[in-house]
């Protein structure tokens, strides 16, 4: 078995790439002037195909593919140039200024009011807590710290959900940390998820919510994390932020213990090695590195050594076992148990390889990294993945018969939030606004098609009329609606807000 702490599968990815010096001042300015001199051959419709040929050779360069490198850490962000997608149909051609003007007026489109999407993100996390409308089959259960098991599989299942609560919790973060939130209620409901469940003897999950699912306990890492970010920096509690970066440290080192399959983390004991449970624990190790590295209360370069070890070598397996393409920007969903790629992407799996890229990114302040990131985020956003309907996030199944309807609906539902909160991490990591016109359209979408009462179309005016569903791009009935309106789809609409709000 060979541990994420070891080089070898590092070296394989070097060897591939290719670990080269950054261009000199003379060769940036040979390419700038090279990259200049291609765009004036665009202008000529005969050569535009060897042109575009040409352009994508000197992009695809050694040194464009360089890896992270601490020493790199100096240097500035320069955001890298938009590459081609289309903007709203398949074989229409859209370059950098098309897809920004496509963007522009997707948002446009959204008529946001001020206020609206702060208003929107406020009611509809007071519906998930229960603030508002304390008997919503949404949510969450003060006597267990959880969210779900109050209805049919419809809405959740006959127990608490508990990836679900995972996320959710994480979401919940995230609002206060948009927000700038102190407020003792919320911390009520993230103190007391804690403290009913860090300890659970005889349980599934006995110990720091750590379970036989390693995508489960990935969640949760990432959302402990998260909270001891948010204790730190917001609320300035030290105690609170240890407690939980200690529980978040404890889940990804027990990821790192479990039995692999193919040299790769399993989602469950005993089945193959899949591609969004190593995206998580690449980005709850990096962000981890990045806590430890920093200076501060938590520092420790020891500990900050060995969550950049993990974190390279989870993106080195992805790479390696043809998980990820890094020049296309797709994924594939994991692995047989023959160690063959299996399955297409999905967009929290899409979203969490980009998001893994962009906490390494943040982490060794590499560009590298965010120029990958971004291959992703736009290959998902663009009508050619199948993942979005005039520039709003859907899920493959949307656009067909059944309309995801299906026994996996449940999991399905929560996907998209996890897409969009990537998003707003690139532009939050690189402190640019670059996708911040997607993020708004996606919230004028939720706000447009996706409000209600769970059983007709509203306005978010109370809690109870602000329950979100699963159908962004277009108008469902929520009481025929073939997915219904979930923790699930509530949570992963939220967090789209909030992404909003944040990016």
């Amino acid at each position: 078995m060979h541990g994420p702490g070891t080089d070898q599968g590092l070296q394989g990815f070097l060897e591939h790439l290719g670990r080269v010096d950054p261009p000199s001042a003379g060769e940036a300015r040979g390419r700038a002037r090279m990259f200049a001199s291609a765009r004036r051959v665009l202008a000529r419709p005969l050569r535009r195909r060897l042109s575009l040929l040409a352009v994508s050779l000197m992009i695809c360069s050694q040194a464009s593919l360089a890896l992270a490198d601490a020493a790199d850490s100096g240097r500035t962000y320069v955001p890298p140039p938009s590459p081609v997608a289309t903007c709203h149909r398949q074989a229409a051609p859209c370059g950098p200024v098309q897809l920004r003007a496509a963007l522009n007026r997707a948002a446009a489109r959204a008529k946001l009011p001020a206020g609206a999407v702060l208003n929107a993100a406020t009611q509809g996390m007071r519906e998930l807590l229960g603030f508002g409308d304390p008997h919503n089959p949404l949510r969450w259960d003060p006597n267990t710290g959880l969210w779900g098991g109050y209805t049919s599989y419809g809405t959740s299942d006959a127990h608490p959900d508990w990836w679900q609560s995972a996320v959710a919790t994480w979401a919940l973060v995230r609002y206060l940390e948009a927000t700038g939130s102190t407020d003792p209620a919320y911390q009520d409901v993230l103190d007391r998820t804690f403290e009913l469940n860090v300890s659970l003897p005889g349980s599934r999950a006995p110990l720091n919510f750590a379970n036989e699912y390693m995508d489960d306990t990935g969640w949760w890492a990432l959302a402990w994390t998260e909270a001891a970010r948010y204790e730190l920096n917001v609320r300035g509690d030290g105690r609170l932020a240890a407690r939980y970066l200690a529980v978040a440290e404890f889940d990804a080192d027990y990821i790192a213990r479990a039995p692999r399959s193919c040299g790769g983390i399993v989602w469950q004991l005993g089945y193959p090695a899949d591609t969004i449970s190593n995206a998580e624990f690449a980005a709850v190790s990096a962000e981890l590195y990045s806590i430890r590295h920093a200076r501060g209360p938590f520092h420790n370069g020891g500990k900050a050594a060995h969550w950049l070890g993990h974190a390279r070598w989870a993106l080195s397996w992805l790479r390696s076992h043809h998980l990820v393409n890094l020049r296309a920007g797709t994924v594939r969903n994991g692995l047989t148990r023959r160690c063959r790629p299996s399955a297409g992407p999905l967009t929290y799996t899409e979203g969490e390889v980009a998001d893994a890229l962009i906490q390494m990114g943040a982490a060794l302040h590499n560009n590298w990294y965010f120029t990958q990131a971004r291959t992703f985020l736009d290959y998902t956003i663009s009508p050619t993945s199948g993942m979005s309907h005039d520039l709003v996030l859907q899920e493959y199944c949307e656009s067909r018969r059944k309309m995801c309807h299906s026994l996996r609906q449940f999991d399905v539902s929560s996907f998209k939030g996890i897409f969009v909160q990537a998003v707003a991490d690139y532009d939050l990591a690189t402190g640019t606004h670059l996708y911040r016109p997607w993020l708004q359209a996606q919230a004028g979408a939720i706000l447009s098609h996706a409000v209600s009462d769970g059983k007709r179309p509203t306005r978010c005016a109370t809690p109870h009329r602000c329950q979100l569903g699963f159908y962004w791009s277009r108008n469902v009935s929520p009481a025929s609606a073939p997915v219904p309106v979930s923790l699930a789809s509530h949570t992963s609409a939220l967090q789209a807000l909030v992404a909003a709000l944040a990016g």
